[in-house]
């Protein structure tokens, strides 16, 4: 009988390859980890392996191939993804004894692909073993091999690369795969930043600012799910990096005003707005997915948001946002290339082509157009991104404000957030790169009044 392979590599398996079917990491691990009974240890090291293989993916396969006696053979993908798992663990993980890597590696492929095909996998393992430093070089300045050393697409390393100059470039890379923090955004509906530490330190987890947003706070290490950590079924705090936490606050949002926060789901921004309020104002949240919207209205009610209402539409259509009526503050996250967020989502990088950039951008603008006639004269929107090209960014604002003359960009002020180098000399918001000392996701924002009526 094939002795079995461990709760959590399996469950890392499942994952990755429902990931490489077109699933979102952060989904299927969820899912994987709510429906596996799988105990503490085995959830960290399942979730360790999986964003550890995404963001390493490229420099993994490139192993792989240095040991494949023909580099273009093709591998069955199963095959390759257990021997990503295993090559992961040896290059990435010093506490797991290589022996037994290479042991669950073996037995994960006997119990699928027979004898022959595990000892394939074993005797390419132990080659790697030997020869480490031979097949896992350090990379050079080109751009191919930055790009394959650190898992990023090569037209993305080589836009770094002439934007910022080798050693930034190299810095970002690192930073993309990197293990980020769980950042937590206090609900002050509810509840004081001081009460909130006091209770996490009560339970033994060890928090700490998230600077530059003072609401934000900073976990490195639960062990368990989310929902698992003291307050959140009580709604004390909403999960929130703080590049995102930096957006609601640039509304000014005043008391009694009435609120769009488009493309809202899953609400995370809505609710940061109802708190800066302290929900004395009036937010119209939409989304075009109505899974998604639902997702948003138990986000809100769990945070004890009361002064929203959800609509399900398109926001694309001047028709459906016609009929919402006028606003004094809209808030537009719009959909992205996420390239900004790769710490979070690192299957996105190999997903995303360049080519990809103009639709986005297309998209974009659209949407702009449409939501941007339900603001009243005199009324703010503000323009976000989670992402950090130039098409998506200040391409989309140019082409908008080309052909839209009632509206004008109201620059943001460094004295706004507690970062100020992350406000440019233009005024729009910008937080990437990050700096070393706080890392951050990469934001855009951009703030736009209308002026008029109609400028003849």
């Amino acid at each position: 009988m094939v002795p079995a392979a461990s709760k959590a590599r399996e469950a890392a398996l499942n994952v990755l390859n429902e990931v490489r079917r077109g699933q979102f990491a952060e989904h299927a691990l969820s899912r994987t980890l709510d429906v596996d009974a799988l105990g503490r240890e085995d959830r960290a090291l399942t979730t360790e392996i999986v964003y550890g293989v995404l963001r390493w993916r490229s420099r993994l396969d490139s192993v792989i191939n240095r040991r494949l006696d023909k580099p273009t053979k093709k591998l069955h993908l199963h095959v390759r993804e257990v021997l990503r798992i295993a090559l992961y663990q040896i290059i990435f993980l010093d506490r797991i004894p290589h022996r037994a890597v290479v042991d669950q590696a073996v037995t994960q492929i006997k119990s699928r692909f027979g004898l022959h095909t595990a000892a394939f996998v074993n005797g390419l393992l132990r080659s790697v073993l030997r020869v480490q430093e031979v097949v896992d070089p350090t990379p050079g300045r080109d751009p191919r091999s930055l790009a394959i050393y650190y898992s990023h697409p090569m037209w993305l390393v080589k836009r770094w690369l002439k934007d910022f100059g080798h050693d930034t470039a190299v810095k970002i890379l690192m930073s993309n795969n990197s293990r980020s923090p769980l950042v937590l955004r206090v609900n002050r509906l509810k509840i004081s930043p001081d009460k909130l530490y006091a209770l996490l330190d009560d339970h033994g987890i060890p928090a700490g600012p998230a600077f530059p947003v003072p609401d934000a706070i900073k976990i490195s290490h639960i062990g368990s799910r989310v929902s698992l950590i003291p307050g959140y079924v009580e709604g004390l705090f909403a999960v929130q990096e703080g590049a995102s936490q930096m957006i609601a606050p640039l509304l000014a949002s005043r008391h009694g005003e009435r609120i769009l926060d488009a493309c809202a789901a899953p609400g995370g921004k809505t609710a940061h707005l109802a708190a800066l309020a302290r929900n004395d104002v009036e937010i119209t949240a939409t989304d075009i997915d109505a899974v998604r919207l639902e997702e948003t209205k138990k986000n809100l009610h769990r945070l004890g948001v009361t002064c929203a209402q959800l609509r399900l539409g398109d926001v694309r259509n001047p028709k459906f946002v016609g009929s919402l009526g006028t606003f004094d503050k809209i808030l537009l996250d719009a959909p992205c290339s996420n390239l900004g967020v790769l710490r979070h989502n690192p299957e996105v990088r190999y997903r995303i082509q360049e080519t990809d950039l103009p639709e986005f951008a297309r998209t974009q603008l659209k949407i702009l157009k449409s939501v941007s006639g339900a603001l009243r004269v005199g009324g703010k929107l503000i323009y976000s991104v989670c992402t950090t090209t130039a098409e998506e960014t200040t391409g989309v604002l140019k082409l908008f404000l080309e052909s839209s003359p009632e509206y004008s960009t109201d620059p943001i002020q460094a004295h706004e957030v507690l970062l100020s180098e992350c406000v440019d000399h233009e005024g729009f918001l910008k937080t990437f790169p990050s700096p070393e000392e706080n890392p951050l996701d990469g934001f855009f924002a951009a703030r736009i009044t209308r002026c008029c009526k109609m400028c003849e």
